[in-house]
């Protein structure tokens, strides 16, 4: 079987307004990158992310002469590398370009239609893009997407990988000294077995889990540490949804006796899956911060959204995580069919009443492939025209959708309110984490939290890279993590 590429680039597109550079390296092309390593395929990494514009682009494929272009897309801001696309075929026929990453997991052949991509790839994407450059029959390699005689031809979707078999990822092709954080995420396991209406995992990564061992975990984590990196973030769906497994974790890394290590698991935990033994290994083995997700503060609002847990579960995992003096984050979806104003009233009471050092109230936004996208489709209650508002992140914090429970005009009131709560909680967190200070940190809360200094700041964090990263390296000087993330 002849080869039928043999230099690929994998980029990463910018998303902006959302980040003013990346934290940490994708771990999506960290694997991708892995494999490619792995089958002696040469290949660059190009993470636009650091703001390189389309015309840098073109100048790395002019030096490095790539056969085969992928890029890794979010459903927001899906335009951007579409227009890159269409650039890059006017300037460079012969060079074919692959999509992948979740949203064309979630639209599936749609990504070809309305693109001028070669390729699309669905859900994991290891497999697929080695067949593909070893050249493989297209008919022949699972979960990929192709045009034949003018036709879009999607295959089959194959096999999950088995994620015990994957190198993980070192990142040699990647920039590192110049992410915001001197972090690596670490995937440890993938899937989600849930049917939160919201969410699209089910659609991007599957329901089935997959996990890793726990010894295969420890050796990545010693790997990063001989390294001299201290600061790891788990970036699994559901860390802790296997507990002997989430403890053999634990064990393993525990009996390292590493130090100084700050290992966090950010992308939220089910409360229903841990309790004070497990958080409180998870806590010995290196875990300083967790985030729960919570999405609405009643049980009404949780039966709606078929989250699967009850908020008594929710708050008794809140009030051990902060007795174990984690730090605490909360996220909330609010807006959802169903809600009420004096749901979300509910919501914030929640968010209010343990020491968390921050909580996220995100507007509930339809991503098509979710029971949520089509039942606003279904009964005609965008209010934004369906699907730009994909394209424009301002979009995510004004209504999209109104229902009779929750008109047009008390979405707003309730938008303007959870961000008022979202500051006062990240104020009070200033407070206590500089009690040292004593009435100086209280006077100078109000000052920082002052509607213009607070914009200010808001506004530097997503446009200026440099001082995103002061800001970091403060915060986390004065143990005040996350607030460098002002929305």
């Amino acid at each position: 079987m002849k080869d039928r590429y043999k230099r690929v680039l994998l980029c990463m597109p910018t998303l902006p307004g959302v980040y003013a550079a990346p934290s940490s390296p994708s771990i999506t092309l960290g694997y991708l990158s892995e494999v490619l390593i792995d089958n002696k395929i040469e290949h660059e990494i190009f993470d636009m992310r650091f703001g390189y514009t389309l015309e840098e682009l073109k100048k790395k494929i002019k030096e490095f002469k790539p056969d085969l272009i992928g890029f890794s897309i979010f459903t927001y801001h899906h335009d951007i590398p579409y227009d890159y696309a269409k650039s890059i075929k006017k300037d460079f026929p012969n060079i074919h370009i692959l999509f992948g990453g979740p949203h064309a997991s979630t639209v599936k052949s749609q990504i070809l239609e309305e693109s001028i991509a070669d390729y699309g790839l669905i859900r994991e994407g290891e497999n697929a893009i080695l067949s593909l450059c070893k050249g493989k029959k297209l008919s022949e390699i699972d979960s990929l997407i192709f045009r034949e005689k003018g036709k879009v031809i999607q295959n089959q979707e194959g096999p999950f990988v088995d994620v015990t078999r994957l190198s993980f990822p070192k990142y040699e092709k990647f920039e590192l000294n110049r992410y915001l954080r001197k972090q690596i995420n670490i995937m440890t396991s993938r899937g989600c077995p849930y049917s939160c209406t919201y969410c699209s995992i089910k659609t991007t990564v599957g329901r089935q889990m997959r996990m890793r061992t726990p010894k295969h975990v420890a050796e990545e984590v010693k790997y990063w540490y001989d390294k001299d990196y201290r600061n790891l973030d788990f970036t699994d769906d559901n860390f802790a949804f296997d507990r002997e497994r989430t403890l053999g974790i634990c064990e393993e890394i525990s009996k390292m006796n590493f130090k100084d290590l700050k290992i966090s698991v950010c992308n939220g935990i089910r409360a229903d899956k841990v309790d004070r033994e497990v958080l409180t290994q998870m806590k010995k083995m290196g875990v300083s911060e967790i985030s729960i997700g919570v999405d609405g503060g009643n049980n009404k609002v949780m039966k709606a959204s078929k989250r699967g847990e009850t908020v008594e579960q929710i708050d008794e995992a809140i009030k051990i995580a902060c007795e174990l003096d984690y730090i605490v984050n909360l996220f909330f979806i609010v807006g959802m069919p169903q809600e009420t104003m004096e749901d979300v009233k509910e919501s914030i009471k929640l968010a209010l009443k343990y020491p968390v050092n921050n909580a996220n109230f995100y507007n509930a936004v339809p991503f098509p492939g979710t029971e949520l996208y089509d039942y606003i489709k279904k009964n005609k209650l965008f209010v934004v025209k369906d699907p730009d508002y994909l394209n424009d992140t301002a979009h995510f914090d004004d209504p999209i959708f109104t229902t009779s429970e929750f008109p047009l005009k008390e979405r707003r009131k309730m938008l303007k309110m959870t961000k008022k709560a979202e500051k006062e909680i990240l104020r009070r967190t200033f407070v206590r984490k500089l009690k040292k200070f004593g009435i100086i940190s209280e006077i100078s809360s109000h000052i920082i939290f002052y509607k213009p200094v607070y914009k200010t700041l808001q506004n530097l964090t997503y446009k200026s890279p440099s001082f995103k990263k002061a800001l970091i390296l403060l915060t986390e000087k004065f143990n005040l993590r996350r607030m460098e993330s002002i929305r």
